[in-house]
């Protein structure tokens, strides 16, 4: 059997059809091994002590348990202490790894390349702020548009987290291709009508994209460049 290639045609996609590429950060962009299982705990700690773990899906994402969590309190005010505690919890792991973390082998060349062409470029994350700035302030990254879990009210793999960073750019979501190594990436994308391309990793095989129904599978998000750069150079007469 042949090897196969780095970037993957799933169905018909058309790079010349892309003005902006939105990535995910973590595991997309950059390597920050964050240990999730030790975050989850940190947030269930904090269920615990608001006796509230009886009646949730210890099994849910992170973020849906604390959503799931604080919809179990009927008064407002606790749901806004109890949602700052988890907050809090979550941060607190997160930053310890993001602290050393590192964008992966080529991707700020392929940002800066992106930029080059003219295609716009965004992040959308289920990290937190602080986390993400403390990666890119060591490591610049080029994007324009930012929104991470605490600058928006749904987060993905809802579309409104990608809408709201399509509107930013100003590019319709048919124009725009979603990248990211989960799957859920890949559903935010089909479900806010953009293209989607998935990298992989350990945490998702080729045959898991395929069957979301990605667009492309890459080896690494630096490989984009080979995809996206050489349709802009045909499209403006430079190749």
């Amino acid at each position: 059997m042949s090897e196969q290639p780095a970037a993957l045609q799933i169905e018909q996609f058309d790079p010349a059809a892309i003005r902006a590429a939105i990535f995910d950060f973590d595991g997309t962009l950059a390597a920050t091994d964050i240990d999730f299982a030790l975050m989850r705990q940190g947030v269930l700690d904090v269920a615990e002590r608001w006796r509230l773990t009886d009646n949730l899906d210890q099994k849910r994402y992170i973020l849906e348990i604390v959503d799931d969590a604080g919809a179990l309190l009927t008064d407002a005010a606790d749901r806004e202490r109890f949602r700052e505690e988890a907050a809090e919890a979550m941060r607190d792991v997160e930053l310890v790894f993001t602290s050393v973390a590192a964008p992966y082998p080529g991707i700020p060349e392929m940002l800066e390349q992106l930029r080059d062409y003219g295609l716009r470029v965004g992040i959308i994350t289920r990290n937190c702020r602080a986390g993400v700035a403390s990666v890119c302030e060591r490591h610049p990254m080029h994007h324009e548009v930012l929104l991470t879990r605490d600058d928006v009210a749904r987060v993905k793999p809802d579309p409104a987290h990608l809408h709201e960073a399509l509107e930013a750019l100003g590019v319709a979501p048919h124009e725009a291709l979603m990248v990211g190594d989960h799957v859920t990436d890949i559903e935010v994308g089909h479900a806010a009508g953009a293209w989607t391309a998935g990298v992989l990793t350990a945490k998702t095989a080729r045959e898991q994209f395929a069957e979301a129904g990605a667009h492309l599978v890459l080896d690494s998000a630096a490989d984009l460049t080979a995809v996206l750069c050489v349709s802009a150079r045909l499209r403006e007469g430079r190749a």
